[in-house]
């Protein structure tokens, strides 16, 4: 893949009623969005995917533009489900394909991507996402969870139960009782940053609850947060998610750290072979490690949503007689859900000196949650 003269990074979100596509440009810093209506009969749970590259292919069509534009493309879904995921893969065009590896985030970690993307004054404070569509209201909530010099942060995801406060769109009351549900909440869930996006929220029916959010608030609506958040993400890491510093406690996402423990120096520290923040899928690591006299590795699962440690010990059968600290195995771990996967541990040897045996050894592992 030839090195573009202005890089450009695609984000492109794939929801029941319509496509979200942003695309993030490096030399200008800005962001050029367009959100995708789906003519009814074309969406849904069921449709969504096809109606979704039938209605993209057709913009890209008519507006000149090619998969070849792009240095990285990221997807994100409504439904980030292993069929969803899969067939997306399938019924991408094969330029697509062929061009770039499909990388499906989902909306969670999408909006999180987009908030730590920002300005530090964006994401060092509370910051609350709404999303309400169809007479649901969902939301993310990202707080601190340490304050100290090295900070940590925490994203949660979950729904708001609309008819304990008789909220219903396109009635009287709508704006009222929204405005009720939304003191009940902000109270037990303070948020400096608000960001509003689905149907939902349009028209002119808020007026109260504007009222309310915007006091002492920063209030802002927007309908393309998730493909901007894939486009920012196909841009550039997030160091502190890569650091682990980013809990992100809903659905497909890993809550636990596996890793050994290592000399260096004399001094044993905790090294980590994968990191949270991430969707099970997306999850993997390796590290290579010398063996000392035993055939033994002890790993340790960290479960940060806890904080709480538990180890297992993987015995390695059948290796040949070598001298200490001539045994270099290649440790690789991918999950299979969020809960538990594989762990895989390669005979390396030791260079031209100790020939490697290329045996494996598979240590399968269930997390504790």
């Amino acid at each position: 893949m030839g090195e573009l003269a202005v890089r450009k990074f695609a984000g492109i979100d794939f929801g029941y009623h319509s496509i979200q596509y942003s695309v993030y440009n490096e030399e200008k810093k800005e962001i050029e969005e367009e959100r995708l209506l789906l003519p009814e009969g074309e969406g849904g749970q069921e449709g969504f995917i096809e109606g979704g590259i039938k209605a993209l292919t057709g913009y890209m069509a008519e507006n000149g533009i090619s998969w070849e534009d792009f240095s990285n493309v990221n997807f994100s879904m409504e439904d980030a489900s292993p069929g969803n995921r899969e067939k997306l893969a399938d019924l991408l065009p094969a330029q697509c394909r062929e061009r770039f590896k499909p990388y499906v985030i989902t909306r969670f970690r999408a909006f999180v991507e987009y908030v730590f993307h920002q300005e530090r004054a964006m994401w060092d404070r509370n910051t609350l996402l709404l999303e309400y569509n169809d007479d649901r209201l969902s939301y993310i909530l990202i707080d601190q969870i340490r304050r100290s010099k090295q900070k940590a942060y925490r994203a949660v995801i979950n729904n708001l139960d609309l008819e304990e406060y008789e909220v219903k769109q396109g009635t009287a009351e709508q704006d009222l009782n929204f405005s009720r549900l939304m003191k009940r909440f902000l109270v037990r869930n303070p948020a400096n940053i608000i960001f509003l996006t689905g149907d939902g929220f349009e028209g002119k029916w808020m007026k109260k609850t504007l009222n309310y959010l915007c006091a002492g608030r920063r209030v802002f609506l927007g309908q393309n947060l998730y493909a901007n958040g894939a486009a920012l993400a196909a841009c550039s890491t997030i160091p502190m998610m890569d650091d682990g510093m980013i809990l992100m406690d809903g659905p497909q996402m890993v809550t636990h750290t596996i890793g050994i423990v290592a000399s260096e120096a004399g001094k044993a520290r905790y090294v980590p072979i994968t990191s949270i923040g991430r969707e099970w899928y997306n999850t993997s690591g390796s590290v290579d490690i010398i063996l000392d006299k035993s055939q033994r590795i002890e790993f340790f699962f960290h479960n940060t949503r806890e904080n709480e440690l538990e180890g297992s010990v993987c015995e390695i059968t059948d290796l040949p007689k070598r001298a200490p600290k001539t045994s270099r195995m290649r440790v690789s771990v991918e999950f299979y859900s969020p809960d538990d996967g594989m762990i895989t541990i390669k005979d390396l040897g030791f260079g031209d000196m100790v020939p490697g045996t290329g045996k494996i050894t598979l240590f399968p592992f269930q997390l504790i949650t």
